[in-house]
């Protein structure tokens, strides 16, 4: 088996076009794009739970929303991540 990369994995789907604005990048080694996701992760979860104590209450839904794009960018560099091991199990590429 060769080493694992990602599979390009578009996220981040545009509401005006059939078009997503963001894509995970194809042969990324996996160990890389997981780490990325547990960085993201891991700010999204900081932010979840500094958003409902804003100090100003205007903040709170930028901080929601800013958590919220973070939690789809580490779901989608997973899900890359899974596709490339699995094409690479699968001893080709998808």
């Amino acid at each position: 088996m060769t080493d694992p990369t990602t599979m390009s994995t578009p996220f981040a789907h545009c509401d005006h076009v059939a078009h997503h604005l963001f894509t995970v990048q194809p042969d990324i080694p996996l160990l890389d794009a997981l780490e990325h996701a547990s960085v993201y992760l891991n700010c999204a979860e900081a932010l979840a739970h500094q958003a409902p104590t804003a100090t100003r209450p205007e903040h709170s839904g930028s901080l929601h929303w800013a958590s919220q794009q973070m939690l789809s960018t580490a779901r989608a560099l997973v899900l890359a991540s899974v596709a490339g091991l699995h094409a690479a199990q699968a001893g080709g590429e998808a």
